[in-house]
């Protein structure tokens, strides 16, 4: 029995012999064909050719050639062919000068063409409400009618008071809407009510004195889609009047000495 038993114990031990035989041979087997394949490898990349070298760069060449070139929006093409034309002159401004804005843009374009260049195109175009246009074309025509009167304006009234008060000159982009409605507000009022009580916007505007908000925005869009006609001068006006406003208005004069 004793005998039997170690031949079993024997015969397992050379069975776990011969295995890891087994695998010890068939690793040195797939690392000596891992070393022959790198080997190979190596000795098909040194026997490149400088031919094949120039061919392989003429072919990355060629496909960096055949992409396609990057394709401008119309903005950005309009913004070239301006730069490039009219805008060229603002590339390089003079120092101390702001050759790059307008003074009259907005007046020029509406006596050149009313009714291609309303007051609406203009708001939209320059970012500002209608009442801002409406204001400088009035205050533009005022301007045109004191020169031709002989009045001394004073242009650098905004530059000296801001001097004077210390404000930040620094550009600020100005985006408003076309159209500002302001209620009339007042107090707060208080009205008490029923849980099931029906209360419309009307009853609020009666009970508040006012004007219902959808008929006062209504009211507003029709006055500001009306006509807008540029102030005709006076005829009483004479030119003693003109000269007595003027010796008036002279009173305080800011005169830039700077230049």
């Amino acid at each position: 029995m004793q005998s039997t038993r170690l031949f079993a114990q024997a015969t397992g031990l050379f069975r776990g012999l011969a295995r890891n035989h087994t695998q010890t041979s068939a690793i040195s087997i797939s690392g000596q064909r891992y070393f022959s394949n790198t080997f190979h490898a190596r000795n098909e990349d040194t026997t490149k050719t400088p031919e094949a070298v120039e061919a392989a760069g003429e072919e990355s060449v060629q496909e960096e050639e055949e992409v396609e070139p990057v394709k401008l929006s119309r903005r950005r093409r309009r913004f070239h062919e301006w730069a490039n034309g009219n805008g060229s002159k603002y590339s390089r401004p003079a120092k101390g000068t702001t050759n790059y804005l307008g003074t009259s843009n907005i007046y020029d374009a509406f006596i050149a063409d009313p009714e291609q260049w309303s007051v609406r195109k203009l708001a939209t175009q320059f970012g500002i409400s209608l009442k801002r246009v409406e204001a400088i074309l009035t205050l533009k025509a005022e301007e045109k009618v004191m020169e031709m009167n002989g009045v001394a304006l004073q242009k650098k009234f905004n530059k000296g008071m801001e001097q004077l008060m210390g404000v930040d000159q620094a550009l600020d982009t100005l985006k408003e809407p076309l159209i500002d409605i302001f209620p009339a507000v007042g107090k707060p009022k208080f009205k008490t009510l029923k849980e099931d009580a029906s209360f419309t916007p009307k009853d609020a505007a009666d009970v508040l004195g006012r004007i219902p908000f959808k008929d006062l925005e209504r009211r507003v869009i029709a006055s500001e889609q009306a006509e807008f006609t540029l102030p005709t001068p006076s005829a009483s006006l004479d030119s003693s009047a003109v000269n007595n406003k003027a010796t008036k208005r002279s009173k305080f004069v800011i005169v830039d000495t700077s230049s």
